[in-house]
């Protein structure tokens, strides 16, 4: 009974009131006073007025909790880079697809070393989907090849055309590992990538030559469903042969599942990723960082 009148009484004018806590603790606390018949008293008083006394601090966490999850929000829209992960793997952070920090491509005659990964994503609608993600493989002994920009920081790099052209001319062995984060049946799958290198091949004069090469490279893809974490390596061996091997689910390919030779089509693929326009802008700037450490 006397606690249901200090409770209602909150609810008017200005006291000081002692309430017991825990462990017969006691806390101060302004609360209200006025007489209150008690055939008015609620059952549930007592919580009412440990709300009432408590909503200064209420408030006070809210706007805490406010903050903090105002700063999650700005930091999770912060440009993404890639992670090191454990040992000897690199993690794309977009997608957490893991890859080794080097390989034998399909095709190449020497182990190719990680520049960096990237993720590429397709707006569909209002959204941005996450396709695959890819990461750039190179020989290491060739990396001297482009030593007149090493003085520069990554983010001219990433703007500087001659760079580009001189990582995706100079003869060295590379090759790109193209990791699915989706199933996705291969003729989207081409036709994603054949509209990106048709556009390129023509604007480079490939003529018909280009036209047969590109065709070649859609007919490996065309009829083939590409399950998630499916692995493609398109792997560039000098002077001019493009070797194409798929693999399913996170396995390595053990040998080329077709070969192309066409100078202007690979020169043109590479574009694709490290030129002007990439389709994967996190894989150029990631590249652009890590080209000079792979040595």
């Amino acid at each position: 009974m006397a606690a249901s009148r200090v409770t209602m009484a909150c609810l008017t004018s200005i006291n000081v009131v002692k309430v017991a806590e825990s462990h017969n603790a006691s806390t101060t606390r302004l609360c209200s006073t006025a007489p209150v018949l008690p055939s008015m008293q609620p059952r549930r008083a007592p919580y009412l007025s440990r709300f009432l006394c408590d909503l200064p601090n209420a408030q006070k966490h809210s706007r805490v909790a406010f903050a903090r999850a105002s700063s999650s929000r700005s930091m999770s829209t912060m440009p993404t880079r890639a992670t090191v992960g454990v040992g000897d793997e690199v993690v794309e952070p977009v997608t957490g697809i893991q890859f080794s920090r080097s390989t034998n491509g399909s095709g190449a005659s020497r182990e190719l070393v990680l520049a960096g990964v990237g993720v590429r994503e397709k707006k569909i609608a209002f959204l941005k989907v996450k396709v695959y993600a890819i990461g750039l493989y190179v020989d290491p002994a060739a990396i001297s090849s482009l030593e007149a920009w090493k003085s520069k920081g990554s983010s001219e790099l990433v703007k500087d055309e001659s760079f580009s052209k001189a990582l995706i001319d100079v003869p060295f062995e590379k090759s790109l590992r193209i990791v699915l984060a989706r199933d996705v049946d291969g003729a989207t799958f081409w036709g994603a990538l054949g509209e990106t290198l048709a556009p390129r091949l023509k604007a480079a004069g490939a003529g018909a030559a280009g036209e047969q090469a590109l065709n070649s490279l859609g007919d490996v893809f065309k009829n083939r469903p590409l399950k998630d974490k499916t692995v493609v390596f398109l792997t560039w061996t000098q002077p001019s042969t493009l070797h194409i091997s798929i693999a399913p689910e996170g396995g390595s390919p053990s040998a080329p599942d077709a070969s192309i030779e066409s100078a202007a089509l690979l020169s043109r693929l590479f574009d694709v990723y490290l030129g002007k326009d990439p389709v994967s802008p996190s894989a150029k700037a990631s590249i652009a960082k890590g080209i000079f450490s792979v040595v």
